[in-house]
């Protein structure tokens, strides 16, 4: 199968957190025998490589030619919202089209997100885009684009979906298929009781939604704790909330805190030397990172919100209820106190993502997904 796959965004070597997912659906395709060309609209021309993907940037006007020049089968699109549809729209039902959405792409996770924002003037803008992407979608799903299917990383994302497009939601054309976790790049590693004070944290700070504000109080809580001198924690990310979200945390010695993204490959070294991974959320429509991170063999601490309950359960993760800071610190206190608890977890949680969103079964659900478009395009 041809694949041309549109994509909003795409890691790159100075940026490393781009849709890194795309891009292992992409590595995945290819090794799999398909043939896959990437793009992204952009003001300007341009062609960047990744781990060995050529990504080409074209302008909208130039989507036709770097599509049809490729002769694909089908197009895939990851991120589609109202500035990618118009070179959708214009493909004019010549092609099976297959998009993903992640995340704000659906009203409802945008809507999510601007309640967040602290500032009056941002908030109000984020939800007027909120708005403007109702409209939108309810316009152009009605009718349904003939040739046009989604996917969804979760039946929460389904549901908000749903929610929002009101009547013109068309279930035959929509499947839930999470995004693939490589658990031979991320494999499980035995966990000794002592790692359960090894604590992780690899995350974005560009919107309140990755709670990590919260991860910090946490670490507060736990300075109660009798072994609190024995616990280590290491930070990894960035972002505009990186540095006032980390200022609480400056005076402790067992606290590191790295500025900057990591590559995929490194981020199992880090994996292999912790035993939790520390992922609050206020709003995930799967988490990607966590799974990956649970993988390995680390024990998740995170909140039963939205979609993380159809990933997660209390026997391979800390659950706590949405802002409950007590609770999470408790759940690692119990995992250190009760190293049969914390064992227990460590292997449920790298069973569970092999079982439900490893690799090895998602991307032939992705590629079976894609040929039927094809097949009934025909």
């Amino acid at each position: 199968m041809r694949i041309a796959l549109l994509t909003r965004s795409y890691p790159a070597d100075d940026d490393l957190y781009k849709y890194p997912f795309v891009h292992r659906r992409v590595l995945a395709y290819k090794a799999a025998g398909h043939d896959v060309r990437v793009v992204r609209l952009g003001a300007a021309a341009s062609v960047h490589v990744f781990e060995g993907v050529e990504c080409l940037t074209v302008r909208p006007v130039d989507f036709d030619s770097a599509v049809f020049g490729f002769a694909p089968d089908v197009v895939a699109v990851h991120g589609l919202d109202e500035m990618q549809w118009p070179a959708i729209a214009s493909l004019n039902g010549r092609l099976p089209v297959c998009a993903w959405l992640h995340g704000s792409e659906i009203p409802s996770i945008l809507r999510a997100k601007a309640l967040l924002l602290t500032e009056e003037v941002e908030r109000e803008h984020a939800l007027e885009l909120t708005r403007k992407r109702t409209v939108f979608w309810q316009a152009a799903l009605s009718p349904w684009p003939s040739g046009l299917r989604f996917a969804f990383p979760s039946q929460s994302a389904a549901a908000l979906f749903a929610e929002d497009v009101g009547a013109g939601m068309r279930g035959d054309r929509t499947k839930v298929i999470s995004n693939p976790i490589d658990t031979i790049l991320f494999p499980a590693k035995r966990k000794m009781p002592e790692d359960a004070l090894r604590i992780l944290s690899i995350r974005p700070h560009d919107s309140w939604a990755y709670a990590n504000d919260l991860a910090v109080k946490v670490v507060l809580v736990l300075q109660r704790h009798s072994r609190f001198t024995e616990m280590r924690f290491t930070f990894v990310g960035d972002g505009p909330l990186f540095d006032e979200t980390f200022a609480p945390l400056q005076h402790l010695s067992n606290v590191t805190i790295r500025r900057g993204f990591l590559r995929q490959q490194d981020i199992p070294l880090e994996h292999a030397t912790h035993g939790v991974f520390l992922a609050p959320s206020r709003l995930d429509t799967q988490g990607v990172s966590r799974d990956e991170a649970m993988s390995s063999g680390l024990v998740p601490v995170t909140n039963r919100i939205h979609a993380i309950p159809e990933f997660v359960d209390g026997t391979c993760a800390g659950l706590a209820a949405p802002e409950d800071v007590a609770s999470m610190a408790d759940e690692i206190a119990c995992m250190i106190d009760q190293p049969e608890v914390f064992l227990a977890r460590s292997r449920a949680a790298a069973s569970r993502v092999r079982a439900q969103s490893a690799q090895a079964l998602v991307i032939p659900r992705d590629l079976e997904w894609m040929q039927q478009a094809v097949d009934a395009h025909r």
